[in-house]
This record gives C-alpha cells, structure tokens and sequence, in this order.
C-alpha cells in the first residue's frame, strides 16, 4: 500500500474527537461525520495533512488521523466473536508471519483475524483459511474487500478436519479457531513446512488439556508453550492516573507447539459433514 502524508478522496480518516468520540469513515463528496459534539464535512478534509486539527460545526476541536489495521478492524461487520487485539497481537510475533509468508487458518469466522494476517503478508504472500459456513465465508471476503485485503486471501468453505486441501506450495504458519483443533493435527504434515509454527486459540482449560493429551500422545509437537495474555489499561490523565473502571480479564488460551515431522499415523478423524469444498472470491494480486 502506498504511504500518503496528504488526506484523498476515497481514503479512510479517524477523526479523534475524544477517547469516546472516534470514528472511522471514508472521505468522500457529501459524507459527514456527526457526533453529540457537531458534524464536519468530509470533503473538506482533501489536501490537509494526516494530523491536522480541524474544528466540528460547534466549533469543537478534532483531529484527522491516519488509521491504523486496527482501527480499520471497526469498520468490519462481525457476526461470530473475534479473538481479541491482546491475543493477535502475541500469536502473529510468535508465528514470525511477514511479507511473502503462506499462512493457513481454520476458522476464519467474518475474518477479523484473517484481516490482520492479509495486511501481515501483503504483498506477496496468501492466506488461505477453511471456513465450514458459506454465510460467514462470504462475510468474511466482504469484509476483506472493504479494507482492500481480499486479494492476499482464499477462503474455502468446507471442514478442513476432513478435507484439507494440499497446496502447491507448503504453509508457514497455522491458526486455528475451532474448537477441536487436535482433529486438525494430523493433517498438518503434508501441508505445513517442518517445524513450523502451529497456533491454536482455545477459550477453556478443558480444551487446552485434551489438545495437550493429545499432542503428547502422538509426540507430535516440540517447543510447546500456552499463554494467557492480561492487559490492563490506563486513564490517561496526569492528575488522575489509575486503571480504566472496566477491562476485559479473560479471552481464552493461547497454545504453540512447532510440528514435528514426520507424524506418526493416527486415526482419521470420522466424517461429520460432506468432504465438498468450494473456493469463495479471491481478486489474484
């Protein structure tokens, strides 16, 4: 993606008001931006810098910022849960996904985390994830065609427990948002480059356990670790400083193992729902 220091039409603002007041939206002919502080006319903004101080119809002061992934992520129709900002950020540092990476991921939901993935490998790279329901698949690539993203991703509806495709060339990296991920394991060694890094995101210590049990049993994984990730924020105030009054505590539970190759042969895992797989929109780069 091209670096603009200059605000276009048809590009995406956050204009900052104050820490409740922030909002996404796209610069275009007639579209405002309204809040309970006042309203400011998009279009006005063409030509000023990223940064620049603006004033609302009241006459209060706001800022027009350049977006971040994550702020762009606000703009993204969610119908399923997403796995939280403090939880994708640890698992991508650990899966040392970056440009040119052939990422898979199982369980794609509307494809928040598919997103992050997407603007990670650009422009190079894919990802490819496996999502068994057709209506959260094409949720998903609207998603990513609404941030620009859809072309750096496949998404095939189908269950990647019975039919997971080989590629043509071998995966980097694996995430894994299902609930069963051990039925996913066995697969892995013929789509994923060895030692790869294989992330599965699990909200309860009961899953965790049987994933473990499981890999153990197989000695299929090496270098396994389970996080937790806490975050806590702060009231941003010199003369008030102090933890926001709500947070967020528990998520889920992050597992890591790289694959050890080759697997050991397992039981397949019995067919639950057809072996079909179809592909959903994927603009090639």
């Amino acid at each position: 993606m091209r670096y603009r220091e200059v605000i276009e039409e048809g590009d995406y603002v956050l204009v900052y008001v104050d820490p409740r007041r922030r909002k996404v939206v796209r610069v275009s002919k007639g579209a405002k931006f309204e809040s309970d502080k006042g309203f400011l006319n998009l279009e006005s903004l063409v030509g000023l810098p990223y940064g620049s101080k603006v004033k609302l119809s009241t006459g209060i002061e706001a800022y027009v910022l350049k977006p971040t992934h994550a702020d762009l992520t606000l703009l993204l129709e969610r119908v399923t849960q997403v796995i939280y900002p403090k939880d994708v950020g640890l698992m991508v540092v650990l899966s040392g996904v970056g440009p040119g990476s052939r990422v898979l991921e199982v369980g794609v939901g509307t494809g928040y985390l598919t997103s992050f993935l997407a603007n990670l490998v650009r422009p190079d790279g894919l990802v490819v994830g496996y999502e068994i329901r057709p209506d959260y698949a094409a949720k998903a690539i609207k998603n990513l065609r609404k941030l620009g993203l859809d072309r750096y991703v496949v998404i095939k509806v189908g269950d990647a427990r019975e039919c997971l495709e080989k590629p043509d060339r071998k995966f980097n990296a694996v995430f894994i948002d299902i609930p069963d991920p051990w039925n996913v394991y066995p697969k892995l060694s013929e789509v994923v480059t060895p030692s790869a890094p294989i992330l599965s995101f699990l909200p309860t210590v009961n899953q965790v356990l049987k994933a473990l049990d499981y890999i153990e049993k197989y000695s299929y994984a090496a270098d396994v670790r389970v996080y937790e990730v806490f975050l806590r924020e702060y009231e941003a105030r010199r003369e008030a400083l102090r933890p926001r009054t709500l947070s967020i505590v528990h998520t889920g539970y992050i597992l890591f193992f790289r694959l050890i190759t080759p697997r050991p042969q397992v039981e397949e895992v019995p067919s639950t729902s057809g072996n079909s797989i179809s592909e959903v929109g994927r603009t090639p780069p």
